[in-house]
């Protein structure tokens, strides 16, 4: 190889891990994203819902239920909603934006998005 190949090739992988590096947050717009930010630090933003308008098989993946530490709440994403689990309490009134660690969990009766939050502001 000469030294502009070399040069090329070097440059080009400098800047996919650069990329990679920088691009720390998927960004969950939509129900169709949730599935490309699966396992990823996810920052989505979205109406809160109540724990009456969420199937009920979504209380076992509760902290508390399990004997863990925090707190549960509810999210929509689009069409999808999504189980937040956060240290402190939530006082949004409508809207949230989260930051954290997007997983899904299969609950027995069905599957669910959830949340680890470590940062959130309502909106």
């Amino acid at each position: 190889m000469n030294f502009l190949s070399r040069v090329l090739i070097f440059g080009l992988l400098y800047t996919i891990m650069t990329v990679s590096v920088l691009a720390k947050e998927c960004s969950a717009t939509d129900t169709g994203t949730l599935e490309g930010c699966k396992d990823k630090t996810v920052k989505a933003s979205g109406p809160r819902i109540g724990m009456f308008d969420v199937p009920e098989y979504f209380s076992t993946a509760d902290p508390s239920f399990s004997g863990g530490e925090g707190m549960q709440d509810y999210m929509s994403v689009g069409d999808t909603q999504i189980i937040l689990h956060t240290k402190d309490e939530v006082q949004c009134p409508e809207n949230i934006e989260v930051v954290g660690d997007l997983k899904q969990l299969d609950l027995g009766e069905g599957k669910a998005w959830v949340v680890e939050v470590t940062e959130f502001k309502c909106l």
